[in-house]
């Protein structure tokens, strides 16, 4: 016969029991899955720190770049212009010194001789033409023209007309021209100036020494005697 009493209890002691275990077993799932929930987090919120830092640290490392790259293009170009400042220092007291060089008799007809020798033997002709500005043109007399011509095996003429230039001669036969201007000539020597400058200034930025710079007597005349 069911003891209502004490039965009655068993079941309500049984089913609380249950809940309870239940209860527990859902806390459980339910503390499981939260930590499952956080740790997740964590992870994205770790791996979204890690993107930002290698995107923040790609971003620093691309301006740091662009930063010296710009650098870079403004210390060659201070370069450059210091560079052309230097060119334009040597080149403008040589053309000094040449137009000087015109003004000494001696030493202006020794050079034109020499550049009048090597015209000669550059056209190869018997007969040549000299021209040069009006200090070379009172002395390149017809006597003088003519003991040069024996001396180099060929006939020197003066031209009519006075030559537009700072000094140096003109020489032509025929169809063939000889430049040797003194204009002509520091065009020529100035890019081989403009090398030895580069050179000098890519020492001293690597070196930080001072290197010599040739001075403007160093300019030689077409057969490579210095000029004065």
């Amino acid at each position: 016969m069911l003891d209502l009493h004490g039965d009655l209890e068993a079941l309500v002691a049984e089913a609380q029991r249950r809940v309870e275990q239940r209860a527990l077993e859902r806390e459980a799932a339910a503390a499981r899955r939260a930590s499952e929930i956080l740790e997740g987090a964590d992870a994205d919120a770790a791996q979204t720190v890690k993107a930002r830092h290698d995107h923040a640290r790609v971003e620093a490392n691309a301006l740091r770049e662009r930063l010296l790259a710009v650098g870079e293009m403004q210390a060659q170009r201070l370069m450059l212009e210091h560079r052309e400042a230097l060119l334009d220092a040597v080149w403008e007291e040589t053309r000094r010194r040449l137009e000087a060089h015109t003004r000494d008799p001696s030493s202006y007809l020794a050079t034109l001789r020499r550049l009048a020798a090597l015209a000669a033997r550059t056209l190869a002709c018997d007969d040549i033409e000299l021209a040069t500005e009006p200090r070379g043109r009172a002395l390149l007399t017809p006597e003088r023209l003519e003991a040069w011509g024996r001396e180099d095996g060929v006939r020197y003429r003066l031209a009519d007309a006075p030559l537009e230039a700072s000094g140096g001669l003109e020489a032509s036969a025929g169809r063939l021209r000889f430049d040797a201007t003194f204009e002509a000539r520091l065009a020529h020597a100035r890019e081989a100036l403009r090398e030895a400058v580069a050179a000098r200034l890519l020492g001293d930025a690597v070196a930080g020494g001072r290197g010599d710079l040739a001075a403007p007597d160093a300019i030689e005349d077409p057969e490579g005697r210095p000029g004065t």
